[in-house]
């Protein structure tokens, strides 16, 4: 998919962004830029507003993604919990393109335009275009029924409302990661775990043979869901397609050596229908037949143990165990990460109904802290002793603990892993500042080692024709690094701003006459954050000092002197020196 605008409508706006704020992705006349990996990087000063567009899409798609779901639990159709009419932002344009997967060719002209509109307390309506996206080639609504179809309240002032059919025109996973305190991107996607957790329970409570993965498909990449990631790839990726990972320079990780996983065996609490009174199902019930005996068989070993209710499983990965996995998940990388995840998501099995209906209600900044954490006792699903085999700068092979790796590390694996398993995949990624715990030498490369993380290997499972790679995905990231910043296009980078009314503008660097790509950091750090300093402020002020002695009756050779003893070498000392020994 590629995002075209998103406009916000609503009178009060949403967060920092004002009613009007607009913003504009990729041009129809430039459509040869899609078929390129070009993310968009968001960047400004702190407060501009660049993490609340992310923020706002993926309210934006959450809304969408109930309005199309097939299979509803009853928690989210009380009105309270959800209502059709009611988003946050609550009156919105969203415009993008998008192809689909049935189609012979996977190029832009058997690709739509999606047009989704809502006003505020309307429900949102659909508009879709074929090629060359203009009106008269208007698909979604069918101009020959609009009129029957408003008088039957199918279709409203927006366009078609949104049914079920509909799914196939959002995107198949919208991802969010999140590395900053200030978690505004998570809501929505802790929102969508509780509805998998009450989709899932309600199949269990009615029965249901199986269930394979959630409706929902909003993803949020925590530390827990980073290692099923990174597991899913090393058991199902090849030397091609692991190499961003594998490369020194980068991560070191050679392969996966040994991991053990727990699985408690807890029940589910429901109140029997007829009888009124509470009654247990097992949590795992849908998944014991297919999914857990299937795991059993790839596992070097496993334990039942019947007094603790739990389930231990030993891997000790070797090529017979990789084979194992890829028999029994189809080799399908993504088909054992959506187990995983579901595993995870099932850990919230004793979140309380009244603070489900809490956050189904919350349109604030809700972080994750805000729910409470499970014990190890409490949990259905977690990983132990997770060994990886890595290359040390030193040249030397050691298995370590997945735990004993940095923060920047994990940063790596969050975002490189997840575009390995979507990379076949309609997707949108929403990565709000995702180099804040890289090494300067590893924000200069993110950009090279997302675009190769995309763009590995063959995409299996589409038709045969003409495929892009790079039209299947969506890339946006707010950054205040300028390394990133100069391996993006002009037309790619949109800078945030306050004007003078306090409203937010975001502009293209290239609206603005930036250039950006390839420019030196030195240049984009004055030009995008107004710092002009090459040194941080306190060496400033205590190189300001110096120059009032300068010009005090100080012998100035022996200042100079003094002055290179303390300060290493940069622009501004050698602007001080120049300064004073122009005068002298």
């Amino acid at each position: 998919m590629k995002l075209l605008k998103l406009k916000i409508e609503n009178e009060d706006g949403f967060r920092s962004l004002q009613q009007g704020f607009e913003i504009n992705f990729h041009s129809l006349a430039d459509t040869e830029a899609m078929e390129q990996f070009r993310p968009f990087c968001f960047a400004g000063l702190n407060g501009s507003g660049k993490s609340n567009v992310l923020e706002a899409l993926a309210n934006i798609f959450y809304h969408l993604e109930v309005c199309v779901a097939k299979y509803l639990p009853e928690s989210i159709k009380d009105p309270k919990n959800f209502n059709r009419n009611d988003c946050t932002p609550d009156a919105f344009t969203l415009e993008y393109l998008i192809g689909q997967h049935n189609r012979k060719q996977y190029t832009l002209f058997y690709f739509d335009k999606v047009v989704i509109s809502k006003k505020a307390g309307e429900e949102p309506g659909i508009r879709v275009y074929g090629y060359p996206f203009k009106e008269e080639s208007i698909i979604i609504p069918n101009p020959e029924t609009t009129k029957q179809d408003k008088k039957n309240g199918i279709v409203n002032s927006s366009g078609k409302i949104l049914e079920e059919q509909d799914k196939m025109y959002l995107p198949a996973y919208i991802i969010g990661y999140s590395s900053g305190e200030n978690e505004i991107l998570s809501l929505p996607f802790i929102k969508s775990r509780l509805l998998h957790l009450d989709e899932y329970k309600q199949a269990t409570k009615n029965e249901h043979p199986s269930f394979d993965e959630p409706e929902n498909s909003l993803i949020y990449i925590d530390n827990n869901m980073s290692q099923a990631v990174l597991l899913a790839c090393l058991l199902f990726e090849n030397e091609e397609t692991l190499a961003p990972l594998r490369h020194i320079d980068n991560t070191g990780i050679l392969g996966l050596r040994s991991f053990r996983m727990n699985i408690r065996l807890h029940d589910f609490e429901f109140q029997d229908e007829e009888t009124k009174k509470p009654t247990k199902a097992a949590i795992l019930k849908l998944l014991e037949q297919n999914q857990l005996d299937d795991l059993k068989k790839c596992a070097t070993s496993w334990f039942l143990d019947h007094k603790t209710k739990t389930l231990w499983l030993d891997f000790y990965i070797s090529e017979a165990t990789k084979d194992a996995f890829k028999e029994y998940f189809h080799s399908n990388s993504l088909e054992c990460f959506q187990f995983f995840r579901l595993l995870y998501e099932l850990n919230n099995h004793f979140v309380d109904e009244e603070t489900k209906v809490d956050v189904y209600r919350s349109k604030g900044v809700y972080t994750d802290g805000k729910l409470p954490a499970g014990s190890p006792r409490q949990d259905v699903f977690h990983f132990l002793d997770f060994y990886i085999t890595k290359e040390l700068r030193t040249g030397k092979v050691k298995d370590l603990l997945l735990r004993s790796f940095s923060d920047g590390e994990h940063q790596f694996i969050h975002t490189m892993g997840i575009c390995l398993l979507l990379k076949d995949k309609r997707s949108l990624l929403l990565l709000d500042e995702p180099e804040t715990h890289f090494n300067p030498s590893w924000r200069a490369k993110f950009v090279k080692v997302l675009n190769d993380s995309i763009s590995s290997g063959t995409p299996k499972g589409l038709p045969n024709g003409d495929f892009n790679v790079h039209l299947l995905k969506d890339v946006l990231l707010t950054s205040h690094s300028p390394f990133i910043i100069s391996d993006c296009l002009p037309d790619n980078v949109v800078l945030f701003e306050k004007d003078e009314s306090g409203d937010t503008t975001a502009k293209k660097a290239s609206e603005l006459g930036i250039d950006t790509y390839g420019t030196s950091v030195n240049l984009l750090t004055n030009r995008i954050f107004k710092n002009k300093e090459t040194i941080g402020t306190y060496a400033m002020s205590k190189m300001t000092e110096f120059k009032k002695r300068f010009d005090s009756e100080e012998k100035t050779e022996d200042l100079i002197e003094e002055l290179n003893n303390e300060f290493g070498d940069s622009i501004e000392k050698l602007m001080l020196i120049k300064e004073v020994t122009d005068k002298k």
